[in-house]
């Protein structure tokens, strides 16, 4: 989970606690527990690696689809990453796509428990908020195709997806990165 702040606040995409944010992810996926919290990772508005990463997850997002659909063997735990901002319209929140340039704090969640609502999608927050105030973990949200901006599942026990953790992941001090890769396996370039 990461937050974009407004134009007035320097605009940054605020990457959620690692463990309770952008990894929770991982601990509801591979069941680890967690002992301490690192410092939160603050990734640039229109990060050009956050960017590209959105991009990835795009261009892969119908075949994630299609898996989420169809699981095949070995395939299970499908989430996908949205953006919110509080609203004090019913729901009490706004979806917000990963392109939008707002000045509104976006925080992003994963979804779980994944559902076809119609023409749309509907899941649950699989992470709790940090800023913002109308939404809790395990709440049902309600989105748009467009509105996703990453996607993950576990293939055989490894994570598929996923594409901003490498992104935020290199905004985070060396030592966090280094902790990632050797509890999650995740390799990054830069690590």
């Amino acid at each position: 989970m990461y937050s974009s702040y407004g134009k007035a606040e320097e605009k940054v995409l605020r990457l959620g606690n690692m463990w309770v944010g952008l990894l929770l992810a991982w601990l509801l996926l591979v069941g680890v527990a967690f002992a301490q919290e690192p410092d939160t990772v603050k990734v640039p508005h229109m990060d050009p690696d956050m960017s590209a990463a959105f991009a990835r997850a795009a261009a892969g997002l119908d075949a994630f689809l299609e898996k989420w659909r169809n699981p095949p063997p070995g395939a299970e735990r499908f989430a996908v990453k949205i953006g919110l901002v509080d609203s004090s319209s019913p729901p009490g929140y706004e979806v917000v796509r990963p392109d939008s340039d707002t000045s509104d704090i976006v925080e992003w969640f994963w979804v779980n428990d994944l559902r076809i609502d119609g023409a749309d999608f509907s899941g649950r927050l699989a992470n709790d908020p940090e800023d913002l105030h109308n939404v809790s973990l395990g709440q049902t949200v309600h989105f748009k195709r467009e509105d996703i901006g990453d996607w993950m599942y576990r293939q055989d026990g490894k994570i598929v997806g996923n594409a901003t953790a490498c992104a935020a992941l290199a905004h985070a001090s060396p030592q966090e990165r280094q902790q990632v890769k050797e509890q999650y396996g995740i390799d990054c370039d830069f690590l």
